[in-house]
């Protein structure tokens, strides 16, 4: 299993991570190693990048001080042939300016920035990249969440974040209100009424002091595409809470084999609810909950692990995430570190839903995912086994 890479950060020089769902049998043209770039805005190489290639992948570093140019495509980029395989990102305090289009096509879950940065162009990041800054208030055309750098929590509310482990935090002041939509995926171990995942969400966030209202529209089978049909029964309850409640997260969980079976299908029921939460909300996230390979769903076709299953769906997820202005919580590759590395069994007796720790496992990189906490930290096993929770809480850590 691949750990992405993240490095503690130096006073001047901060990282990003970055998830890379490409095959690791592919190459790409090994010239690409070591090679520099000037992309200063006098091309005078006071700002420079440089690509080199750690494990078959790449990482791009950037050093100097001064202005960047932009491009006014991401085919331009010098090193866009390679951004489906750049999983670390240096910048070094001293840069004044994040270039249009620099990592747009890169797959960043979120990018910290140094103190110099004071500018960040609206094609700089995609727009599911979380961007955190030592430095200036940002401009408020970007479509990136922004959160800015403080010691301490800041009496007065606002987009803050802390420091703990070499990882950012952002202080929770208010209620969160999220809306989990799924099916089975997501209510296994309850029922419709009381399903497993938003409850366990729930409990865990509670015990780690994060205010949550956890509302849900889940039915056993359901695809993206009905709960997008405000004529169907089930999507006209979404319509109604999307047109009547507040929600700061939606969560959207897809059928199991329809982001591989029917990706079409799958795209355009993710952008009609996108289309639709952004329409009637404020400020809220669209997250899509990448499910997993199971040993039941990869009987009869060519999948040869739950792995390799979990690698296509993920791949399914991100892309359509990135076409609808999404982020994406990989449960399924958490489900795919806790089976295959950990040796952990997270299956139902039908070896294909969670079961009842599946579902606590499951909730808890929710958790880790949406608010940035370390979930090992939690103490409420919600009457499952301590000795199971505890792994699965740091696997948690670790993989998300």
């Amino acid at each position: 299993m691949r750990k992405n890479f993240i490095s503690l950060a130096l006073t001047t020089t901060f990282l990003v991570f970055s998830l890379c769902s490409c095959d690791n049998n592919q190459t790409q043209p090994q010239s690409y190693d070591g090679r520099t770039y000037d992309i200063s805005l006098a091309q005078d190489k006071s700002v420079i990048a440089t690509s080199k290639l750690e494990n078959n992948y790449y990482s791009i570093t950037i050093t100097g001080t001064g202005e960047a140019l932009s491009y006014s495509k991401k085919e331009l980029v010098p090193w866009n042939p390679i951004s489906k395989r750049v999983n670390k990102v240096t910048i070094n305090n001293g840069i004044n300016n994040i270039g249009d289009y620099y990592f747009y096509s890169i797959n960043l879950d979120y990018i910290i920035l140094p103190e110099s940065v004071s500018q960040v162009e609206e094609h700089s990041f995609g727009v599911s990249t979380i961007i955190y800054t030592y430095g200036s208030t940002l401009s408020s055309t970007l479509q990136n969440k922004v959160y800015y750098y403080r010691e301490s929590k800041p009496e007065v509310p606002g987009n803050y974040f802390y420091m703990e482990d070499g990882e950012p935090h952002i202080y929770i002041y208010n209620t969160s209100n999220v809306l989990f939509i799924g099916n089975s995926f997501t209510f296994r171990q309850g029922t419709e009424q009381d399903p497993a995942v938003p409850r366990y969400f729930h409990n865990i966030a509670s015990n780690l002091g994060i205010d949550t209202t956890v509302d849900f529209v889940v039915r056993s089978s359901y695809t993206l595409t009905k709960y997008a049909n405000p004529s169907d029964e089930l999507g006209a309850v979404v319509e109604s809470k999307l047109t009547s409640k507040k929600y700061d997260y939606v969560i959207l969980q897809e059928q199991s084999t329809t982001p591989i079976n029917n990706y079409n299908s799958f795209l355009s029921a993710v952008v009609k609810l996108k289309t639709r939460i952004d329409q009637t909300q404020t400020n809220c996230q669209t997250i899509l909950y990448e499910t997993w390979g199971s040993p039941a769903g990869i009987e009869g076709t060519s999948y040869k692990s739950v792995g390799e299953m979990e690698l296509a769906l993920r791949a399914a997820y991100e892309n359509a995430a990135k076409e609808a202005g999404c982020t994406v919580n990989y449960i399924g590759k958490a489900y795919t570190y806790a089976f295959e590395t950990l040796g952990f069994n997270i299956f139902s007796e039908d070896n294909r839903h969670q079961s009842n720790i599946g579902a606590y496992y499951s909730a808890a990189c929710h958790v880790r995912s949406i608010f940035k906490v370390k979930v090992a930290n939690c103490t409420n096993y919600c009457g499952l086994d301590e000795d199971g929770c505890k792994t699965l809480l740091r696997a948690a850590d670790y993989i998300i």
